[in-house]
């Protein structure tokens, strides 16, 4: 076993502890007095990645509330670049522990509070719920990417999104604040939604989960309106095939095979693209079958 596996089942292991009881919440006031020189050293990173930066909408978090920042996940950067963007210190909800740990990238996770998350353990999806519901019940906010995984879905808006923000959020009180980005080339577009308040919706996880996710799909729209229509005559036969090695290629050693685990996908959907697998028809979603090995990119 690796020193990165070793290290990452002690840190579930502390989660759990927490939870428990047994151990302090991680600290947000060191954070939230460090978060000014953080969001500094993300403003550089920028610059010297040569990105650049499109607000549609100014993200705003209400004083008076806990919030469960809800973003779409379209790529690498969106962590880092929709972060910069915001004041309010918070926690992240990561599935990244083997990537992250040890690295530069991993420290300044650190510095601004990250929640990493086994997705292959029930046990510890579950300690993550919890420790975000108390982090939101101390008055700390929570960063969550609803998809799970990157968007690579060739016309998906928004991917399948479990009940896991808006459980949170019913949980603790807080209210959740919907944010979509969309990549174009080192150009990065930012749209912030309504805030959706479950006490005033007044709705169970499951309806507040529907709204949210048609929140996320219609600020995807505002993006795209933005940025003006884009003639198919123009694409390429092989547009999607490229789309998938630049995002690829931003992570050097994330997998497709990550991508399937760490998003969520209905029961049903698993199904039916068995069925289509079994029947060798061409309805299977191309990301999947490259998770697969039945197409190469």
């Amino acid at each position: 076993m690796s020193s990165k596996k070793e290290k990452f089942i002690r840190y579930k292991k502390n989660k759990a502890q927490i939870i428990q009881g047994k151990k302090k919440l991680p600290n947000g006031m060191i954070r939230k007095t460090l978060r000014p020189i953080f969001r500094s050293c993300l403003w550089i990173q920028r610059k010297i990645n040569g990105f650049s930066v499109e607000v549609l909408r100014n993200i705003k978090v209400p004083e008076d509330r806990a919030v469960v920042f809800a973003l779409t996940h379209i790529g690498k950067w969106d962590f880092e670049i929709v972060n910069e963007q915001i004041k309010a210190q918070f926690f992240v909800v990561a599935a990244d522990f083997i990537h992250m740990w040890g690295t530069v990238s991993g420290f300044f996770m650190n510095l601004n509070g990250v929640i990493y998350v086994d997705e292959e353990s029930k046990e510890d999806k579950a300690n993550t719920k919890k420790l975000m519901v108390r982090l939101l019940q101390a008055g700390k906010n929570v960063m969550i990417f609803p998809e799970g995984a990157w968007n690579l879905s060739e016309n998906e808006i928004v991917c399948d999104i479990a009940y896991g923000a808006a459980d949170a959020a019913i949980s603790a009180n807080a209210v959740i604040v919907p944010i979509a980005i969309e990549q174009y080339g080192k150009h990065f577009v930012i749209c912030s939604g309504n805030m959706l308040d479950p006490v005033r919706l007044n709705i169970d996880k499951h309806r507040l989960t529907i709204i949210l996710r048609d929140e996320l799909a219609s600020l995807k729209w505002k993006i795209w309106e933005s940025q003006g229509i884009c003639s198919q005559s123009t694409l390429t036969a092989d547009y999607w095939d490229i789309f998938i090695r630049d995002r690829c290629a931003e992570w050097k050693g994330y997998s497709m095979k990550e991508q399937v685990i760490n998003r969520y996908i209905p029961k049903y959907k698993l199904e039916y693209w068995q069925i289509q697998r079994d029947l060798k028809t061409d309805k299977m979603p191309l990301w999947y079958r490259v998770f697969l090995g039945e197409k190469e990119v």
